[in-house]
């Protein structure tokens, strides 16, 4: 039993239907293209569109400038002063040069006077046998001046013949050699020879001036040798090169831009310096001329500015409702509550009558969307009247029963009889059931409440395993309020009315079953 109880309870609970649908009409043309940035959405069809500003060159003659490789000049110019003169020359093609030449010459000093002082040999003396100067390889005829020179030194120093021991000086003594006249000191060239017999270190100091009295360019020398031989004599030759001195001793530099060459000139080295004009020329300029914003090229707009990129849209709408139908339960729903959402105001046509339940046709209508649906009118106010007509009805059918029961005495074949006919009744109070499905839909959302009631009719059926005492009890409670015009609440929500009288006569036929069945037993 409480399996059929349950079976009839989910039968009312899953008939709660709602249906929900979108509708969309056909999309609009397309607009015109747009820079106002349109979202794609499902009413919404975007096309989006990179666009460019293509442009062309136009040459315009401009104003004077600087001439360069890059640029496109006409042959209207002219050239600056020159700048003042330097060692630096800029690569730049607008600058026209003029370049010379810049002599640094290295010019050696002059030397009149040769300087032998300091003099120190063995036994008191340096000896000199013979002394020579040639300037530029020329032999050079010279006068001189000694301190402790021996009487007749000159008669021996200068005579060709050094194998003698004639000629000498005393040691710290000095000897200022004369040439007459000036010369480059490095075309001056000193040949003398020293002898000496003594192991003592033998010492002189060469240096050159212009005069008697300022020396510059000297250097002393330390000499070890000794020999009994005259021609044995140790032979010196001295040049300004041979004297560990700086350069700037003996020459001094300058500059200059004419070209020298003469003896006193020891080196040169030719840099060049350099001045220029600016040359200035009328420039053409290309200036761009542009077209509007496109896809692809405009005519003779052919060149894209890449960094111009910007997007266009155009689109097209279509319109969209999005409706949820439902039962109507209420005479007060606002038909508008159908519709979730839409893109503009929807027009709603119908053919309810609110006083009676039933299916409707309802239009809803949006520009050029119509949408035809049937919606389901169950309201309890009007199902009120018809469910107590149809308790009316089974309370008939119940004491009809019970009559023909009180007839039947408990005869098995009566009540065989009684069964089929039951049987028969309940084939057609389920069909009739089945044309109340709709209400029962309706009353679904009271399923706690049906849970309670089914609960207390398994409770009653307890009580008929005890007694059919119990059923007469509920049928009198039944009558007592038909008798006072008061439907209980629980008759007014119970959707499933017609499936509780059916129960009970079920119950009745089982209880019927059981008492021939004890009937028979006995015999």
């Amino acid at each position: 039993m409480k399996k059929i109880l349950w079976l009839i309870f989910l039968i009312i609970s899953s008939l709660n239907f709602v249906s929900a649908q979108v509708y969309y009409s056909d999309y609009s043309n397309f607009s015109d293209f747009q820079e106002e940035e349109v979202i794609d959405t499902d009413t919404i069809d975007v096309i989006k569109e990179a666009r460019y500003l293509w442009y062309k060159n136009n040459e315009v003659l401009k104003d004077y400038q600087l001439y360069n490789e890059y640029d496109k000049f006409s042959d209207d110019c002219y050239l600056t002063e020159y700048t003042n003169w330097m060692s630096e020359k800029f690569d730049n093609i607008g600058y026209i040069y003029e370049t010379r030449e810049k002599y640094t010459y290295t010019k050696s000093k002059e030397a009149r006077y040769i300087h032998l002082y300091n003099l120190q040999g063995s036994y008191g003396a340096f000896r000199i046998p013979e002394l020579n100067v040639s300037v530029d390889g020329k032999k050079i005829n010279y006068t001189f001046t000694c301190s402790g020179c021996n009487s007749d030194f000159g008669n021996y120093i200068n005579n060709g013949n050094y194998d003698e021991n004639s000629s000498y000086i005393d040691n710290n003594g000095s000897l200022i050699i004369d040439l007459g006249k000036s010369y480059p000191i490095t075309k001056i060239k000193v040949l003398f020879y020293i002898y000496d017999l003594g192991n003592t270190d033998k010492l002189y100091t060469i240096g050159f001036s212009n005069d008697k009295k300022d020396i510059y360019a000297a250097q002393s020398y330390t000499m070890k040798f000794s020999d009994y031989y005259w021609d044995n004599a140790q032979k010196v030759t001295k040049t300004i090169y041979d004297l560990n001195v700086p350069l700037s001793t003996y020459s001094t530099t300058y500059d200059s831009y004419e070209k020298e060459n003469n003896d006193y000139i020891i080196d040169t080295k030719i840099n060049y310096e350099y001045r220029y004009q600016e040359k200035w020329c009328k420039v053409y300029t290309l200036e761009k001329e542009y077209s509007n914003y496109s896809k692809e090229p405009i005519g003779d707009y052919v060149y894209k500015e890449e960094d111009s990129l910007k997007y266009f849209y155009s689109y097209r709408t279509r319109d969209k409702i999005d409706i949820e139908l439902k039962e109507i339960t209420n005479k007060n729903f606002d038909l508008n509550n159908f519709i979730n959402s839409s893109t503009g105001k929807v027009t709603i046509n119908d053919n309810i009558d609110w006083n009676k339940n039933g299916t409707y046709d309802i239009q809803f209508k949006l520009n050029d969307l119509i949408i035809k649906e049937k919606v389901t009118l169950n309201i309890e106010e009007n199902t009120i009247f018809s469910l107590e007509e149809q308790i009316k009805e089974y309370q008939n059918k119940i004491k009809n029963l019970e009559e023909q029961l009180n007839k039947c005495k408990l005869d098995k074949e009566c009540l065989n009889k009684k069964v089929n006919e039951l049987t028969n009744e309940i084939t057609t109070l389920n069909n009739k059931l089945k044309t109340k499905e709709e209400e029962i839909s309706s009353l679904n959302k009271l399923n706690d409440f049906n849970k309670t009631r089914i609960t207390d009719l398994e409770n009653d059926i307890k009580e008929l395993n005890v007694g059919i005492g119990n059923l007469t009890l509920e049928k009198e409670k039944l009558q007592k309020e038909l008798d006072n015009q008061q439907l209980p609440n629980y008759i007014l929500k119970i959707g499933n009315l017609d499936n509780r009288i059916i129960l009970i006569i079920f119950i009745l036929l089982l209880y019927l079953s059981y008492l021939i069945g004890k009937k028979s037993n006995k015999k």
